[in-house]
């Protein structure tokens, strides 16, 4: 009996052995036929027995909250991701972290299919396994208790601040469209890309902030996508072209869509925190990723902070202006290993003293002959987008909002001041301040107790923007750069006119040119019509903005709506009851206010402010500026502007007798709307004002300058230019101009 225990254990020492063997084979079996689907590895393979593994152990503990270790979020406190993944970027968070806190998945496997098989991700996304932070998964990644959620502080709950955005609701462009084309009466938002509700208990409504949105409907049944019917029965459809048009043509601007064709971004959280090159291909050395197939992020590498590059790939309007990217270090680091240098040494450093990487703009001209488009003042001297926006901005600042002037925190002001009062500020008394926290991604380094900080719009201290020696700056987040700023109150010209003061946004005088883009906003047909996606930009038209003041306007022409059934015929229109109303053939809208939804009015910041400012004639004596349009404007002898009208220079829709103006105008001289608006409070100039600013216009060809004390009080000026005095002075004043020296 002893003696067959003995044999006993010798085979299972035995066995043991082979299945150690057996399994260590297969582990390497499975390694060398992943690793050898990267061609550039391949040499690295050939004379190789056994794979090299590699471990990390997961030891870390979250900065702020020491007792929770990061390895209890999956169990798994050895990983070993980098035996095949050796040579990937340090995604920004610290080496201890690991993998499978973000990614999920298997991280002691080093067998492909079993590593990958719990990977989170979403399969809908078209992106493959890569992406954990889409939207619709984010919370078991991103989201998770303590990382990015699960906070006291709601400015650190950053998941479910984007969740409410602007970015992944949309509700703007909904809410915008589905007004001017007759969809809802209401120009607030009552749709959102996805059903929402704002349930922590704050919802300010006094700033526009609403309490739910609802799930855009369908545009029929058919249109349903099956993985929605398979989920729910009640899905609401409203048989609106609108619904359709937002679902095909505008969606795919939404944070969580794919990005278009020939462009290339990442989809939820990684959208502006990973970056990706224009060509899209991966430029790090993980083997396991292709260099050669496009759609791979630049680098397996977060940015705190996203770059003007990032922006612009969805604001595709201002890449107008130069795109400049600063090398991070594993740029400098790929740069220096793929470099071939005459010598060795100062290899790196050759690299590092390069200048930023720029992305040259394409060449747009403003006017024909006019030469090239003038750079935003703040874009010139090397200012980023999130220079000037905060996250709360960006990111959204936990609430739902219809309209985007109303989830934008930072105003000019905010950092200029204006002419009666300095910016306001408030200094830093807690080292808990998130103004504090916040900063410490920033180049410049962190902000500090017993700093004085400039306030937003709504009461909150910018992270950037400071009382330093003296004088108010902004720090550059990403480039530590110090940009002095110039204060309103410091100067005196057209700042010191008491109409401008209470009347005008800055960038009604400041604002260069806006852009007129046919890509989105063209003709909307489902006729096979090649798309222009061309660019034009113009001197901005003015109207009223949704803050009372008056604002740049964006000046698109009239868009009509052309519907064809499968045989070609248009589809008809059909009213509340069923009853046909006409056809879908070049259709123009009216929106539930009685105005035109096909040609638009809408207030903006087009992010093209020079310091030079547009010249007093090109508002006061412009037609086009007023938003009458292109054309001659005559001038009639009754004071009350009843004889005054525009002559368009565009006479196509006069000779087609569908309009009496010009097809890029917005209003008539009586000033009554001939476009639509929906934003609140927001519309076109009515007719006293357009009388009162072209009056002014008779005044500028003598008093020409700001401070011209005709300006301090204009209702008295004009009571002395009805007087015989002002006529003779007027003409003793023509008569030396036009006499001989």
């Amino acid at each position: 009996m002893l003696k067959f225990f003995k044999g006993f254990a010798v085979f299972v020492l035995a066995f043991s052995g082979v299945c150690s063997v057996f399994a260590e084979e297969m582990d390497w079996r499975f390694w060398q036929e992943r690793f050898l689907q990267s061609p550039s590895s391949q040499s690295s393979v050939k004379n190789t027995t056994a794979p090299h593994i590699k471990e990390v152990r997961v030891t870390a503990t979250l900065p702020d909250y020491p007792w929770v270790k990061v390895s209890g979020y999956r169990n798994r406190p050895v990983e070993r991701c980098i035996t095949c993944h050796d040579g990937i970027a340090n995604p920004s968070h610290p080496p201890e972290f690991g993998c499978s806190v973000c990614h999920g998945g298997e991280p002691e496997s080093v067998d492909k299919a079993q590593a990958h098989a719990t990977l989170i991700y979403d399969p809908s996304a078209g992106t493959g396994k890569r992406n954990p932070s889409s939207l619709s998964v984010v919370e078991k990644s991103c989201g998770q208790l303590y990382c990015h959620a699960g906070h006291p502080d709601e400015d650190r709950n950053h998941v479910d601040r984007v969740k409410k955005s602007m970015m992944n609701t949309m509700a703007g462009m909904i809410s915008g469209l589905r007004y001017q084309w007759a969809a809802q009466e209401h120009k607030t938002a009552r749709y959102g890309t996805l059903a929402i509700t704002d349930a922590d208990g704050f919802v300010p409504a006094n700033q526009g902030a609403l309490q739910k949105l609802e799930r855009l409907p369908f545009f029929s049944s058919a249109t349903i996508p099956e993985s929605v019917l398979k989920k729910e029965t009640l899905i609401p459809v409203s048989r609106h072209p609108a619904d359709q048009m937002l679902r095909e043509k505008c969606f795919q601007c939404h944070l969580d869509s794919p990005p278009a064709d020939g462009q290339y971004r990442s989809q939820g959280c990684a959208a502006c925190h990973f970056e990706y090159s224009s060509s899209g291909l991966y430029e790090g050395n993980d083997p396991t990723i292709s260099r050669g197939e496009p759609g791979h992020a630049r680098f397996h590498k977060m940015r705190a902070i996203p770059t003007r590059a990032t922006c612009v790939q969805c604001h595709q309007a201002f890449a107008l202006q130069t795109l400049g990217t600063e090398p991070d270090e594993e740029e400098i680091k790929t740069k220096a290993e793929n470099t071939t240098p005459a010598h060795d040494s100062g290899a790196i450093e050759t690299v590092i003293d390069k200048a930023p990487t720029i992305e040259p703009a394409k060449d747009f001209s403003l006017f024909a002959g006019k030469g090239k488009v003038m750079e935003d003042v703040h874009t010139a001297r090397g200012m980023d987008c999130t220079d000037c926006h905060t996250q709360l901005d960006i990111m959204g600042d936990g609430n739902l909002y219809s309209k985007q002037h109303e989830a934008v925190e930072i105003r000019c002001e905010t950092c200029h001041g204006d002419s009666l009062a300095y910016p306001s500020i408030s200094q830093i008394t807690d080292p808990g301040d998130a103004t504090i926290r916040v900063s410490k991604h920033y180049k410049g380094g962190s902000n500090k107790v017993k700093d004085w900080m400039a306030v937003s719009a709504r009461s909150r201290k910018l992270t950037n923007v400071k009382v330093q020696n003296g004088r108010m700056v902004t720090i550059g987040k990403q480039t530590g750069k110090v940009h002095k700023i110039p204060l309103v109150k410091d100067f005196s010209g057209a700042h010191s006119i008491p109409q401008h003061q209470s009347r005008l946004e800055c960038t009604s005088c400041h604002a260069r040119w806006v852009v007129r883009c046919p890509a989105c906003h063209q003709n909307i047909s489902q006729e096979q019509i090649p798309e222009s996606h061309a660019m034009d930009i113009g001197e901005p038209a003015l109207m009223i903005g949704p803050r009372g003041k008056v604002a740049p306007m964006l000046t698109q022409p009239e868009r009509r709506l052309t519907i064809l059934d499968e045989k070609g015929n248009p589809v008809p229109v059909l009213g509340r009851m069923g009853e046909e109303r006409g056809r879908y053939r070049q259709w123009a809208f009216t929106n539930p206010h009685g105005t035109s939804g096909s040609n638009l009015a809408y207030a903006l910041n087009p992010h093209s402010i020079q310091k030079q400012v547009r010249s007093c004639t090109s508002c006061h004596l412009s037609p086009e500026t007023l938003g009458l349009g292109e054309g001659d404007l005559l001038i009639g002898t009754s004071f009350t502007g009843e004889s005054d009208f525009v002559d368009p220079l565009d006479r196509t829709d006069k000779i087609k007798k569908e309009s009496q103006f010009g097809p890029r105008a917005k209003v008539s001289m009586r000033g009554e709307p001939l476009a639509g608006t929906h934003q609140p409070k927001a519309r076109t100039f009515n007719q006293e004002e357009i009388i009162r600013i072209l009056r002014v216009g008779n005044c500028i060809p003598c008093h020409d300058q700001y401070d011209d004390p005709v300006y301090q009080n204009i209702h008295k000026s004009y009571e002395f230019a009805r007087t015989v005095d002002h006529r003779r002075l007027r003409e003793k004043i023509l008569s030396l101009r036009q006499s001989p020296e």
